[in-house]
């Protein structure tokens, strides 16, 4: 096990060089494929530094002990540079990531500079892989593991928070999936760079490591780390021969199902000739995995007509009532919009099913809707959503349920 997770990640991030060389080489002006690629290279470099046999190979012919280990730390925190490269000119325009770039450039350099600066001053005369545990209590190492850590951790803060950002906004299933891996590879790295310093600290404090199998987490953390920040910066390129676009539209249209369930059956019961097959249960519904497009397509339909169908139990009073309790909640015009829909066809299902007359007089339900089936599903998945969690729609039948109490009490009065 331990060698698997010392040599692993290693094979597999050298893999990944050899594998996205040509492409670098098809598109040398292409500023963001080579700092993805020089992320890669200089990982791969440091993973190989930092290997046992090459370690103590380069302390013996450069004559300085554990000169591995400050190459092999630089390379990372090069490797961490780049990266933000990468992702700084995915998320902005050249004009925005270029000064983004330079500062963390600086910041680069002064961590550099610091860390050469402490590792000679540090008594760190012996060749010793096992770096932490030999000198963690030895002056100057705390610092210099400190620097090391501190930019790190910042690089990877930003490499999980851009991955993720542009990750919501791409329209490449494939390079969605790799950046939510690379952010997930990147939470490991965080895991790392916390349990790396809570290490230093608590051996210069005299303490020894704070938890057990220190050596063997460290080792896990940065395997999971390596390899999921590996795999996803790849993904965008193998990620389309093994289904992953076809996953993606799968999952989709099963969250749309799950998500516009609950109206849609509700709108069923309300009117029953709506559906061309009646509703299965909720669990029924959760393990319907084929026909999908087929399924969600149908569902779209059902809930329009659902809404045609209530039009004559529409109360006007209720719209008014939602938008003004949506605007004292501050909503935007989208959530408003949805929350204002789902009260509405929330009381006029209320109402149908108290058996009110139905008004021909009645205001219409707003048929806005998208140009297309999918902007349809996300319009009406807003719309589910808020029938089912909104405060403000419970709000608004809890006032409907009341007044109709108080009506049927006054009537009761009238009638004795």
């Amino acid at each position: 096990m331990s060698d698997i997770l010392t040599y692993g990640p290693t094979v597999l991030a050298w893999a990944a060089v050899l594998y996205r060389l040509p492409a670098v080489r098809r598109s040398p002006g292409d500023a963001g494929r080579r700092s993805y690629w020089l992320t890669l290279l200089c990982l791969a470099l440091a993973l190989t530094v930092l290997l046992p046999p090459v370690y103590l190979w380069l302390g013996r012919a450069v004559g300085v002990p554990n000169v591995g280990r400050l190459l092999g730390n630089g390379l990372v925190l090069v490797a961490s540079w780049t990266v933000q490269a990468y992702l700084f000119h995915l998320n902005y325009p050249p004009e925005h990531a270029r000064p983004r770039v330079h500062r963390m450039a600086w910041a680069l350099a002064a961590a550099l500079g610091l860390m050469a600066i402490l590792f000679a001053l540090a008594p760190v005369d012996r060749d010793a892989v096992d770096f932490t545990r030999r000198y963690g209590d030895a002056p100057y190492v705390l610092e210099y593991r400190l620097v090391f850590l501190a930019y790190l951790g910042l690089a990877l803060v930003n490499v999980v928070r851009l991955s993720w950002r542009y990750a919501g906004v791409t329209e490449r299933p494939a390079l969605a999936l790799g950046l939510r891996l690379v952010a997930l590879g990147a939470s490991f790295g965080l895991g790392y760079a916390a349990h790396e310093g809570l290490r230093v600290g608590t051996r210069r404090l005299g303490l020894g490591d704070p938890l057990p199998a220190a050596e063997l987490l460290t080792q896990l953390l940065i395997a999971g780390s390596v390899s999921l920040i590996v795999v996803g910066s790849t993904m965008p390129a193998w990620g389309a021969r093994v289904g992953i676009p076809a996953l993606s539209r799968w999952t989709g249209r099963y969250r749309a199902c799950r998500r516009l369930y609950p109206l849609w059956r509700d709108l069923v019961r309300a009117t029953p000739e709506i559906a061309l097959v009646p509703p299965p249960s909720p669990l029924a519904d959760a393990l319907a995995v084929r026909d999908l497009g087929f399924h969600l397509y149908r569902r779209v339909i059902e809930i329009r007509d659902g809404r045609v169908a209530l039009r004559p139990y529409l109360d006007p009073g209720i719209a008014q009532r939602a938008r003004a309790l949506c605007a004292a909640a501050g909503l935007s015009t989208e959530e408003a919009h949805a929350v204002v829909e789902a009260a509405c066809l929330a009381a006029a299902m209320e109402a149908k099913r108290r058996g009110r007359p139905a008004s021909p007089t009645s205001s219409p339900l707003n048929a806005d809707g998208g140009a297309d089936v999918d902007t349809e599903v996300a319009t009406l998945g807003r719309v589910a959503r808020c029938y089912q969690r909104s405060p403000i729609v419970r709000a608004v039948l809890a006032g409907l349920r009341q007044g109709e109490t108080v009506e049927s009490k006054q009537t009761a009065q009238l009638a004795s």
